[in-house]
């Protein structure tokens, strides 16, 4: 992990990147942060647990949140494009998902994770199926979410 902190800390280049966290619970901010300069390019991490501060902190609309739920690539989206708005970040990324060991379905299984990124230029939104258990699930979306980032500031 520190690894990869290391790779964006060394090629952010000025970009600034924030971070808005539901299911990581702000994990994702701590590992950014976990390096001394950091304040270089990490801005923000807000983490959105709840419905209710999804809505008020992050502007994501209780509609999406009604007709698609907190975990999915809809809401992702809104959780970044709020984060994006708040603090005109180069490159942001949300997380929201199960990380278990209740609150799956048939439809959104334990260790299924949604990622919104939105960068200057562009707006993309991912799903990955984690195994393991909840700290396993947490850990590894946070993985996902670091290459997003690397991979985003080397292209």
């Amino acid at each position: 992990m520190i690894k990869l902190v290391q790779k964006i800390r060394d090629t952010s280049n000025g970009k600034v990147i924030s971070v808005a966290e539901s299911c990581t619970g702000g994990m994702l901010a701590s590992y950014l942060t976990s390096l001394p300069g950091s304040s270089a390019y990490f801005s923000a991490g807000i983490v959105s647990y709840s419905n209710e501060a999804k809505i008020k902190l992050l502007s994501v609309s209780l509609e999406s949140l009604a007709k698609y739920g907190a975990v999915s690539e809809v809401v992702a989206k809104e959780m970044a494009l709020g984060c994006k708005k708040i603090t005109s970040s180069n490159i942001v990324v949300s997380v929201t998902g199960v990380a278990g060991p209740d609150g799956g379905s048939l439809n959104k299984p334990v260790g299924m994770v949604c990622f919104g990124v939105v960068t200057d230029s562009d707006v993309k939104t991912y799903t990955y199926h984690l195994k393991g258990d909840r700290e396993d699930v947490r850990k590894e979306a946070c993985i996902i979410a670091l290459v997003i980032i690397l991979d985003l500031l080397q292209n």
